[in-house]
């Protein structure tokens, strides 16, 4: 249940700022287009179980709280970019990146014909020595494009800006349409490997007012956690990559492609698209593939145990790990930080126990934690997550009942939110339904704001640990870019 309070631009302030005094953390800002004359400004906040959609009718201009809520500043210069919002303060692009006459989410045809791309600025560092290196956005893996700027003294990394929006393809501009039509294939390709829990965002909005079949509520579960578990072994294999560990790295890259062949058992694809649909699953698991996940997954744990006890065994891996890219309880507070990366930095918040949805208030789990919040912190979250998925796949398993898998549902008008836990962290999907059409779709992706982790973690380290600080993250460009 999501409590709104509806406010002014005078007072949005100071309600802002008492929320974050009360213990609320800033979730999602954005604007919609205006509608009978005026816009409306949202803010997300939650607590905890309690969500508040704080609101303000407006104009072009709108209230700025960066200065009272530094993690609000990402989203305001997102609105300025996409929706054409003045802050008063001139505020540079963050998913675009080019200007045009008027702005990409504006309810009239947008005219690209005269845009210009809006160079990337320099760090604001300097000083004699000090030297700006440019990385990317093409890189030597298979990685998508980011451009990343250091500013360094011989190897210490002084600073460090990330520059993304090379992915972007307009999103949320592509939602806005008939709650009857079924945009579940374009939200799954939001980020390609979290289609599962951007499906689940995206139906439980569309299921908003109906109680979907519990066989397809538990499969959705299910399969949420195949999506963790494949994530999380890919990202600790890619700190064994980055760090040259050779033998560790190829028994991870295995191990996650033994999960994505029993995906693609399960729902006839290795990275579990084309399942999740609004108003339940588009298709039943049967007996029979239960029962060899479940055998699969009791192998599997002694796999990743084994693996585990390799990395954390190894001297040499652990002299890489401990004390490399730390970002502090504070700085992760000060971004907003979501997922394993805040609870690697003790930050104990987890959706799937603060908010459950589908079948997690049933299951039993623990909520892993660490609080060097460095390398090695974040390693160790995710290896206790992968064995959580792990327990909590036995459990869907077991408690699987038969049933309905689907059932027609349609969203009333008004607004709509839904935050799930994706492998990266809380997801966040809103949406405002006027007469039967979107009219604004908002997708906060856990990486939008996990990003500026990196500004924090990667300074005061070496510029060869920057791909094992970027891998321990483990972000998504895509799922930033929308």
């Amino acid at each position: 249940m999501i409590n709104e309070m509806e406010t002014e631009p005078e007072t949005f302030r100071d309600e802002a700022s008492a929320l974050r005094r009360d213990g609320f953390r800033l979730m999602d800002m954005f604007a919609d287009e205006p509608w009978g004359g005026s816009r409306t400004v949202n803010a997300l906040f939650r607590k905890g179980a309690e969500v508040v959609r704080l609101w303000y009718s407006s104009g072009d201009v709108a209230a700025d709280i960066s200065d009272l809520i530094p993690s609000a500043l990402p989203f305001e210069r997102r609105m300025s970019e996409m929706s054409g919002m003045s802050f008063g303060i001139e505020l540079d692009p963050i998913v675009y990146r080019r200007k045009g006459r008027g702005h990409p989410l504006q309810k009239a045809s947008y005219d690209r014909s005269g845009e210009e791309r809006i160079p990337i600025p320099h760090n604001m560092t300097g000083g004699d020595d000090v030297f700006e290196i440019p990385v990317g956005p093409v890189h030597a893996g298979i990685i998508e494009p980011g451009h990343f700027r250091f500013s360094v003294a011989g190897e210490p990394v002084i600073e460090l800006n990330p520059s993304l929006g090379y992915t972007h393809r307009g999103i949320e501009k592509l939602m806005e349409v008939p709650v009857t039509r079924d945009m579940s294939r374009l939200v799954e390709r939001i980020s390609g490997d979290t289609c599962v829990a951007n499906c689940i965002a995206y139906s439980e909005i569309m299921d908003s007012g109906s109680c979907i079949p519990r066989r397809a509520a538990c499969i959705r579960t299910l399969i949420a956690e195949m999506e963790r578990l494949y994530n999380h072994i890919g990202a600790v294999a890619g700190v064994c990559t980055d760090t040259a560990f050779n033998v560790p790295s190829a028994i991870g890259c295995g191990l996650q492609e033994k999960v994505m062949r029993m995906n693609a058992g399960l729902t006839r694809h290795r990275q579990l698209m084309n399942c999740v649909v609004p108003g339940g699953v588009r298709r039943d698991i049967n007996d029979q593939r239960l029962r060899e996940l479940d055998d699969f997954l009791i192998h599997l744990k002694f796999e990743v145990d084994e693996l585990e006890g390799i990395m954390m065994d190894s001297p040499a891996l652990l002299d890489r790990m401990e004390t490399t890219g730390t970002l502090t309880r504070e700085k992760a507070e000060l971004i907003g930080a979501v997922g394993p990366i805040a609870r690697a930095s003790g930050i104990e918040s987890d959706v799937r126990k603060d908010i459950p949805y589908e079948r997690y208030g049933e299951l039993g789990m623990s909520l892993v934690t660490a609080s060097r919040g460095d390398v090695h912190a974040r390693t160790a979250v995710r290896f206790g997550e992968i064995s959580e998925s792990i327990s909590l796949v036995h459990q869907c398993i077991e408690w699987m009942e038969p049933g309905e898998t689907r059932i027609p549902v349609r969203p009333r008008d008004g607004f709509h939110c839904s935050a799930v836990e994706a492998p990266r962290g809380e997801l966040v999907h809103s949406a405002i339904v006027r007469d039967g059409h979107i009219w604004r779709y908002s997708v906060r992706d856990p990486s939008f704001v996990n990003w500026f982790g990196m500004c924090h973690a990667v300074p005061g380290n070496v510029v060869p640990d920057f791909p094992l600080i970027n891998k321990s993250f483990g972000l998504s460009y895509s799922g930033n870019d929308l």
